[in-house]
């Protein structure tokens, strides 16, 4: 929601020797907002994507004109 860009993470489902993988892949708005999420199983999500939700987004929260960068280590 901060760097107010649409976000699609895919993250690994199943096992593989001891170690379990959770999945729930996601697709989120640029307002935060879960528009799709996969669960435990392997699966496709397909979701649409406003790319005009951009601009609106930064224009009713400016947060990236908050930012310091001169703080930046």
């Amino acid at each position: 929601m901060q760097n107010q860009v649409a976000i699609v993470m895919c993250n690994r489902v199943g096992k593989e020797g001891d170690v379990t993988f959770a999945g729930q892949s996601v697709v989120v708005d640029p307002y935060g907002n879960v528009v799709s999420k996969a669960d435990d199983q392997e699966q496709l999500i397909i979701a649409d994507i406003d790319l005009t939700q951009t601009a609106a987004a930064r224009k009713q929260r400016p947060f990236l004109e908050l930012r310091r960068p001169e703080w930046y280590a």
